[in-house]
């Protein structure tokens, strides 16, 4: 097996499958996705397969589809989503929603259910980033074309959107209130096989993703899928839905 070099910038040049899949399992699932868009390799009698094989005739008969990500923090998944996009010759282009502050303050769902020693209950989390120091990562990567970020709170950021359906959003954005905000805009907005990824839904430090996504979920048709990369450490488990 090659070796990793894990002090490398993020994304740096493949051999990267072990990295990909600690940090940011999406992509994992994103370019795999990708890969196989040309194989016959999957069985119509397992649910997984099937819904993902209608997500692949999705991208391939599209001419632009559209993505999102909902809590970006420094960009790092984004910029990674539109590379493996450019590199495949796919028409995507990516939304990128987040404060650009740090996380909103707790609401009282997010009180209840946050751990009682939870730095973010006195500490403003994730507020060391910029619109302009995203931006500039994505035009250091030539990726100005295929990424547009829309500073804000979600729930005055979906208005700046356009009107259309989507084929892949990550959901990423730790707190209850926001996660309720993004699946009532996008679960309705989402292509047929699409799929919306939920990072923290196994978030020990932020059980109240779990909450919202379950209580979000409770009544609609969609399976959440649930899988693991590397060894069982915090927020190594992710979970996705791919929609009717």
């Amino acid at each position: 097996m090659d070796k990793i070099n894990s002090t490398h910038s993020f994304p740096h040049n493949p051999p990267y499958q072990i990295i990909y899949a600690e940090r940011i399992p999406l992509l994992h699932i994103f370019r795999t996705a990708v890969a196989n868009l040309h194989s016959s390799k999957y069985e119509k009698g397992n649910t997984l397969s099937a819904n993902l094989h209608r997500f692949l005739e999705l991208l391939r008969n599209s001419k632009t589809s559209y993505a999102a990500e909902c809590g970006i923090y420094l960009g790092n998944s984004l910029i990674a989503c539109a590379e493996i996009a450019r590199e495949s010759g796919l028409p995507i282009h990516l939304y990128g929603l987040d404060t650009f502050a740090g996380l909103p303050p707790l609401s009282e769902a997010d009180k209840l259910h946050a751990p009682e020693k939870a730095i973010y209950r006195d500490k403003v989390m994730f507020a060391d980033t910029s619109i302009e120091e995203v931006q500039g990562k994505i035009d250091e990567r030539g990726l100005t074309k295929y990424i547009t970020l829309i500073p804000g709170l979600f729930q005055d950021s979906f208005s700046k959107l356009p009107k259309t359906d989507y084929f892949f959003v990550n959901i990423d954005c730790d707190l209850y209130e926001p996660h309720l905000e993004c699946l009532e805009f996008f679960y309705s907005s989402m292509e047929p096989g699409g799929i919306i990824f939920f990072d923290d839904y196994h978030s020990v430090d932020y059980p109240m993703a779990r909450k919202a996504i379950d209580k979000y979920m409770k009544d609609r048709p969609e399976e959440l899928f649930h899988l693991r990369f590397g060894g069982e450490k915090n927020n190594h488990t992710k979970a996705f839905m791919v929609k009717y």
